[in-house]
């Protein structure tokens, strides 16, 4: 477990399945995703179980469980590649009554200190919607700089949007946030 001030990251458990496939099907939810199509239950679950068994390669998933023990949503970080130390972050809060609250950026804080701590990661990226205002504020907020974009390389709500790249490296990072134990650990 990964404790957090008001949110905590943990192993996945086969209790999420109903929260989980609850946010993936969600609309409000599944805009600022790459997934559109609505998820199954057998599809959820065999992607939760992979999950509790550490089966997805080149990724560390987490569930995010509020400070009263209900799971709020996930983080995780995919396409790690261990000879560059460089991995993808993507995180999903998935009740929209819970957006706003800084739980996601809390979470998201958490696993940036994960990455570059104890996975030795020299820099994290992330890709998000232009028109996904909160999390572009959530990320520059973390200390992310844009590195570029995918221009109208994506289509959704009837009209072409870029795709920002995102990325922090881990002596920014460090400056911004401190070290564990350093006594500057947000």
């Amino acid at each position: 477990m990964i404790p957090g001030k008001r949110v905590r990251l943990r192993a996945y458990r086969e209790d999420d399945l109903k929260n989980a496939l609850a946010a993936m099907n969600n609309a409000a939810v599944t805009r600022y995703l790459k997934f559109m199509q609505p998820m199954s239950q057998a599809s959820e679950r065999e992607w939760l179980e992979r999950s509790m068994r550490g089966e997805h390669p080149n990724q560390f998933n987490l569930a995010v469980e509020s400070n009263d023990s209900e799971f709020i949503g996930s983080v995780g970080l995919m396409n790690i590649d261990q000879r560059n130390r460089d991995a993808e972050l993507g995180i999903l809060i998935g009740r929209p009554d819970d957006w706003g609250k800084g739980f996601g950026t809390e979470a998201a804080l958490l696993m940036l200190r994960h990455g570059f701590e104890e996975m030795n990661l020299h820099r994290i990226h992330l890709r998000v919607y232009d028109y996904n205002v909160r999390g572009i504020k959530s990320y520059v907020k973390l200390g992310f700089k844009e590195e570029g974009r995918l221009r109208q390389a994506h289509f959704r709500h009837g009209g072409w949007h870029d795709i920002v790249i995102m990325g922090i490296l881990a002596d920014e990072f460090f400056a911004q946030h401190g070290r564990t134990g350093d006594g500057k650990v947000e």
